[in-house]
């Protein structure tokens, strides 16, 4: 039970739902966090609940989509947390996927730098492309980096490679000759030192021992499997996602990583943050009447 009268307001306030899911043991939990639900106000939330209840502030890390919103939860933590200590929210790790990643390589001594303008690279090595073009291979060179993990090599001996898995060869020949990373670079290098480093591993798993991941719809494959491996083997995972709603689904993201939180742990806990603070009943009404028909939804509530 939480004993700091600051954290104990705090929950106070909550919805029941949300309290819930602030104060769900440590463990696998899928909070399934529509917009306008909350999440953030029950990912502060959760963090302070973490910390009253003993974690060790650097032992939690959370990571967001992107940069904007990494902004926002650390300065939602800090005044959250200031009732707690001094500088308690700072020892937090706040990151992207992509801040941590370049994190994890930095400090083993990894290249870092220079972090190359893709579109350039694919001028350098595809001078006949169009701007639609380009447009369609840095989808697709994302794809083959963090979603199916191609290996160039694979491909430069194949006699029956295509001309878009050449390009792929010809790009990442390219990032090799100029002795740089892309920004994909930053998340599937960043797993490859991982899984084949244990010590580096070990590092980060206790720097990770309470992980919180927030648009769980919108991870590739890569930012999944990054997640998955700094969270075990204890697991103490929190995912906040919409099954309903993924923004970046044109990057690779895959809503069905939270659809199939299950195949992942057997047993998770799953709490679904059900009032919306910010649509009119008319509109949630139309949402929910579409919504409800997706065969792939989560039947937990």
């Amino acid at each position: 039970m939480s004993s700091h009268p600051a954290v104990v307001e705090r929950l106070a306030k909550l919805q029941v739902d949300q309290r819930r899911a602030a104060t769900a043991p440590p463990g696998p939990v899928l909070c399934v966090a529509p917009a306008g639900s909350g999440k953030t106000t029950t990912l502060v939330a959760r963090i302070a609940w973490l910390v009253d209840e003993g974690a060790a502030p650097e032992t939690i890390c959370a990571i967001t989509f992107n940069k904007r919103a990494a902004e926002e939860l650390r300065g939602r933590i800090g005044l959250a947390l200031a009732p707690l200590g001094d500088g308690i929210g700072e020892r937090i790790r706040i990151r992207t996927f992509h801040a941590l990643g370049l994190e994890v390589l930095r400090e083993a001594g990894e290249i870092v730098q220079p972090l190359l303008d893709r579109e350039e690279v694919l001028r350098a090595v595809a001078p006949r492309s169009t701007v639609a073009d380009r447009r369609r291979l840095d989808t697709v060179l994302s794809r083959f980096k963090l979603d199916l993990d191609v290996d160039p090599a694979s491909i430069e001996a194949d006699p029956e490679a295509g001309p878009v898995a050449r390009t792929f060869a010809a790009y990442e020949a390219e990032i090799r000759r100029l002795g740089g990373l892309d920004f994909d670079d930053l998340v599937a290098r960043s797993l490859r030192l991982l899984e084949r480093d244990a010590g580096v591993r070990e590092l980060w798993r206790g720097r990770c021992t309470h992980l919180l991941v927030d648009e769980a719809q919108d991870l590739d494959r890569a930012q999944l499997r990054l997640a998955l491996l700094l969270a075990a083997p204890a697991n103490r995972i929190f995912l906040v996602g919409d099954d309903d709603q993924s923004i970046y689904g044109w990057r690779g993201a895959e809503v069905s990583n939270i659809l199939e939180f299950e195949r992942h742990f057997p047993q998770p806990r799953v709490v679904k943050l059900e009032q919306n603070y910010r649509s009119t009943n008319a509109i949630l009404g139309s949402a929910n009447s579409l919504i409800k028909n997706n065969p792939r939804r989560p039947s937990h509530h």
